[in-house]
């Protein structure tokens, strides 16, 4: 009961908190939405990814936070043997490596004491995502995401299928509406062992979602994300499993906070820093008197 109360109140501060950033910030900056990103790093929303493609050369950076009751890892929902319930930190760099093409790497950490002592490096995947489709017209965009299957058994795998489309709803106000189908079944390696890279292109199995307890995307989703000012929003997204609620913002141009409740449960919350790779080059000055 203390906990529920406890939640409930740290949820509606949450929220208190990121609407009162969000018209802050809608009300004094002008800077450009480089773009919000979800938990693994990726144009998106809390915990689902969009169709939405970043410009040449842009360079997410950041780390998203995933409360106890809805770990990937060390949670007794996957695992009955395991007693300890970690919350996590996830690790990312997103980056276009050329026009639509974008690479991520994300790291999961579990935070705090590990029932075995033994944390290790920690959960890491490789994603890649092409844009198949720009948006154009009442054209949305659309984007397949697969997860490179050299991992073992990862936890944020992502075969998925999207589309966005963005309406405008005022001036200020646009509203980008995402659906898309994630892939419970899997490609990765059948060793015991992230440290034995023997087999690093072989033992491959495929695998399941739907025999686990704990689903990182697997079915339907969905999500609908209003833009105020292209510099701070709302959200709200169906990731399969979950209903989640949540906010973000931009500040300084390139650095960008959120948060959620997940599930109408437990708080997540994360930050980013974009960048440009690419510089745009500088004209050189002419003189008054050419001709």
């Amino acid at each position: 009961m203390c906990r529920s109360v406890l939640n409930n109140v740290a949820g509606k501060a949450l929220i208190r908190l990121l609407l009162g950033l969000l018209l802050t910030t809608a009300a004094g900056l002008s800077a450009r939405l480089w773009a919000q990103v979800n938990i693994s790093g990726k144009p998106g929303l809390l915990y689902i990814p969009t169709a939405k493609t970043l410009g040449d050369g842009m360079v997410h950076v950041g780390v998203g936070y995933n409360p106890v009751k809805y770990a990937f890892r060390f949670n007794p929902a996957i695992d009955p043997r395991i007693t300890t319930r970690n919350s996590e930190n996830i690790y990312f760099v997103n980056i276009v490596l050329l026009p639509r093409l974008e690479l991520n790497v994300n790291l999961l950490r579990p935070n705090g004491y590990i029932q075995d002592g033994a944390k290790g490096i920690g959960d890491r995947q490789i994603d890649v995502k092409y844009g198949v489709l720009t948006e154009k017209g009442n054209r949305p965009a659309v984007a397949v995401i697969l997860s490179v299957p050299f991992g073992i058994d990862n936890s944020l795998i992502t075969n998925v299928v999207v589309a966005t489309k963005t309406v405008r709803l005022s001036p200020a106000i646009t509203a980008e509406i995402t659906a898309g189908m994630a892939s419970p079944f899997y490609i990765d390696r059948e060793d015991t062992r992230n440290d034995q890279n023997s087999t690093l292109f072989s033992g491959f199995v495929v695998r399941n979602k739907l025999n686990k307890t704990v689903r990182y995307l697997a079915g339907p989703i969905g999500g609908i994300k209003l833009n105020l000012s292209k510099t701070a929003g709302v959200m709200a997204e169906w990731d399969s499993q979950h209903l989640n609620l949540g906010a973000y913002a931009t500040l300084f141009n390139h650095w960008t906070v959120q948060g959620g409740v997940l599930n109408f449960d437990q708080i997540t919350v994360g930050t980013s820093y974009a960048f440009s790779l690419l510089r745009s080059p500088k004209r050189l000055p002419v003189p008054y008197d050419v001709k």
